[in-house]
């Protein structure tokens, strides 16, 4: 290739970034945009939420704005900030809010679950005490320094050694609803049997989502020492093995759906459909699931 047709190759490809550059100027409105910015209807698309929603977010001064050539514009580094540090909205592609906020923070919830009691006590125990709060959309969390500093203080409570989740309660652990449905006795009696019955000390018992669990282990051990309350035969029987056809494992039925375990749980404590037995025992009625995934996934557009 000669110098000659080089350089009209060179002169080309300058026109080409010269109209690129010229087109992207009009849409701008003849400004250059800086790329530390971007539209509001971008950070609408990108939190996938309604024009109403996003100039509620821009004009609670929730992350800086500028305006560039008459149009206001959100900045993205004050954006990614404000993102990293609140849990209410969510990318609709893209890593999950609150990274820096969970990371020095818990809701009342979370440091509930943390402890293995109820929220509200622990709500009490931080008005009670004039306990530092910080205030995120509307709702209270407690600082990660403030909580271990009150932990150092007291003997009363005992942390676990990592935040449980549900998936991980519900492989050890029996929610009491559910225990007492596998026994067929009132909620009620089963919780006056753990709070003061003869056998209050043979259950082990942690709250969890605001919830009363007790350990399979424990749950056991009560049914070897007594003989008064029993499992009947054709709830023990449904759990016996996949091999029921008449029924499925809640993992059998999550995968079915397409969904995680603990969204089975929660259709089934809804009432969505029936299921006998609790925890890894627990088999969930096949037809009625079936039928009730099928209208589901009708009306939402698939799971």
């Amino acid at each position: 290739m000669d110098h000659g047709h080089e350089n009209e190759v060179q002169k080309l490809r300058e026109a080409q970034i010269f109209c690129m550059e010229r087109g992207s100027n009009v849409q701008e409105n003849s400004m250059s945009v800086p790329k530390r910015t971007m539209s509001v209807s971008e950070m609408r698309r990108l939190l996938g939420v309604k024009k109403t929603e996003s100039y509620w977010l821009v004009h609670r001064n929730f992350f800086k704005t500028e305006l560039v050539g008459g149009r206001m514009r959100v900045d993205v580094e004050s954006f990614e900030k404000w993102y990293a540090n609140q849990v209410k909205h969510k990318k609709v592609n893209g890593e999950a809010p609150g990274k820096e906020l969970v990371g020095n923070s818990y809701s009342f919830r979370e440091a509930a679950n943390l402890l293995g009691v109820n929220s509200s006590n622990l709500y009490e125990i931080w008005k009670k005490n004039g306990l530092k709060t910080i205030l995120v959309d509307f709702v209270m969390r407690i600082p990660m320094e403030e909580f271990e500093q009150w932990y150092g203080q007291q003997s009363v409570y005992r942390k676990a050694e990592k935040m449980p989740t549900l998936e991980e309660m519900e492989s050890e652990y029996i929610e009491l609803q559910e225990t007492a449905a596998l026994l067929e006795i009132p909620k009620a009696e089963l919780n006056r049997m753990i709070a003061a019955g003869a056998y209050k000390d043979i259950f082990e018992v942690r709250t969890f989502d605001d919830k009363k669990w007790i350990s399979q282990k424990s749950f056991q051990r009560f049914l070897n020492v007594q003989s008064v309350y029993r499992v009947p035969k054709r709830t023990a029987a449904a759990g016996k093995g996949l091999e029921t056809r008449n029924y499925l494992s809640r993992q059998e039925a999550a995968e079915l759906a397409g969904v995680a375990p603990s969204t089975v749980t929660k259709w089934l404590q809804a009432g969505k459909f029936s299921g006998i037995g609790a925890g890894k025992v627990l088999r969930i009625h096949r037809e009625e699931f079936l039928q009730w995934v099928g209208s589901y996934q009708c009306r939402e557009g698939g799971v």
